[in-house]
């Protein structure tokens, strides 16, 4: 039995939950808003420029930093202090969105206020992350206003899956997502968009209870590690040409931080794929932890063959809260080419177009993929930082690295050795099993 036989084995064993989960209200609830009053339904023109004046243009956060720009996030937030919400229906809600997003049954979902936001013609909110703002946060909660509005949509996504949900007039929608995927306001063509946001805050028992043994994992553990395989002669020294693969490295969804990292702190598939493959390792006698990746891909490519601003050049650039900053800018010149800063000027002032969201090859597979375990923690929950260099076939995952939003990326033009070359550096959290 192969690798793969593990993969769908572990498929056919897990509960399936989602990234997102919406819907409506099940009962009305009432929002009444200082200086404004009880809100109606819909909410009429009048009221939302009534709010609108009371509110101030929202910040958003970038790493340890609060900003506020409108080319990012274009939107008006009325104080907190101004709202209050009474209703009956969202305790049920939350039953119904912890269950949907595959959290188990002993946990609880709280929702704390976070915010209410009014959206005018033209304004949005770009592709971000929302930060863990709080300990326990798993996720966002969003309630959307009765309104007349079009545009405004509020798009999900996470890995190559997509939510897309749109304002009702009718009825108070909900939508409620795991704070790692990424997400985005479309611009509002007519009307008014009215949100309130809350943290979702997991408390109580979050860590599924681990499953009873599942024989054709168990088995397909068993016989992956029980397999010699041909290895190749930089990994074979002077030791014998075939090997049981002593490790299996199972790639997670969803995103973790060293210190979000933990057993009872997984989400969703993640937390009941865990689950079934520490079960199933210790009924073959095999260990578990989990780690952390670092996964880079690397490409050649042509695209800056032309460009000779990037003649020489190498620049990083890393997201942060769902935006791309250039963090490093370097320049070295080629040789036999003495003369070209006298011909193109200052690197820093030669064209580039090499920014992420530019048209470069990403989608099809990298030519050379390197993969190293950078954190470690094992079953009891004591952590390690590691440098483990780790073998494509020993990685196997349900969610394809190049599906999901890298952390970094750098491109380095031609340097005289070297044609030009695009590396994607992707953080991944994943289950090592080890032989025994």
């Amino acid at each position: 039995m192969t690798l793969p036989d593990i993969v769908e084995s572990l498929r056919s064993t897990v509960a399936s939950g989602s990234f997102a989960t919406h819907g409506t209200l099940p009962t009305t609830i009432a929002v009444e808003v200082d200086g404004v009053g009880p809100l109606a339904f819909p909410v009429p023109p009048e009221q939302a420029r009534q709010l609108r004046a009371l509110a101030a243009p929202a910040q958003f956060g970038r790493g340890e930093q609060t900003l506020l720009d409108p080319a990012v996030r274009d939107t008006w937030k009325v104080p907190l202090d101004r709202v209050r919400v009474d209703g009956g229906g969202f305790a049920a809600v939350l039953d119904t969105v912890r269950a949907e997003l595959g959290l188990p049954a002993g946990c609880a979902l709280r929702a704390e206020p976070h915010s209410l936001l009014v959206y005018e013609p033209g304004q949005f909110f770009r592709r971000h992350r929302d930060s863990e703002k709080a300990d326990g946060m798993i996720g966002t909660l969003v309630l959307t206003l009765p309104t007349e509005c079009t545009g405004g949509e509020l798009v999900i996504e996470h890995g190559d899956r997509r939510l897309h949900t749109e304002s009702a007039a009718d009825a108070v929608g909900y939508v409620a997502f795991y704070a790692d995927c990424e997400h985005e306001v479309l611009p509002v063509t007519e009307g008014y968009r009215i949100a309130l946001t809350y943290n979702l805050i997991a408390t109580g028992d979050t860590r599924p209870a681990d499953p009873p043994p599942a024989p054709q994992l168990t088995a397909a553990l068993r016989a992956y590690f029980g397999t010699p395989v041909p290895l190749p002669h930089w990994r074979r020294g002077d030791g014998p040409e075939h090997r049981a693969p002593q490790r299996l490295v199972y790639l997670l969804d969803h995103q973790y931080s060293q210190r979000g990292l933990g057993w009872d702190r997984l989400k969703g598939t993640d937390a009941a794929s865990a689950a079934a493959l520490r079960t199933a390792a210790g009924t073959a006698g095999l260990a578990v932890e989990l780690a952390l990746t670092e996964v880079v891909h690397h490409h050649r490519t042509d695209a800056f063959i032309d460009e000779l601003g990037m003649m020489g050049r190498r620049r990083r650039w890393e997201l942060a809260d769902g935006e791309w900053a250039l963090v490093d800018d370097e320049w070295e010149s080629i040789e036999g080419d003495e003369d070209e800063e006298d011909m193109f000027g200052e690197p820093s002032d030669r064209s580039a177009s090499d920014h992420p969201d530019a048209n470069r090859p990403g989608a099809e597979e990298p030519e050379v993929v390197f993969t190293t375990l950078t954190w470690r923690l094992d079953a009891g929950g004591t952590g390690l930082a590691v440098s483990e260099q780790v073998h494509d076939d020993e990685i196997r995952c349900a969610t394809p690295t190049q599906a999901l939003q890298p952390h970094a990326y750098q491109a380095e033009g031609y340097t005289g050795n070297e044609g030009d070359t695009i590396e994607r550096w992707y953080r991944r959290a994943a289950v090592v099993v080890r032989a025994g």
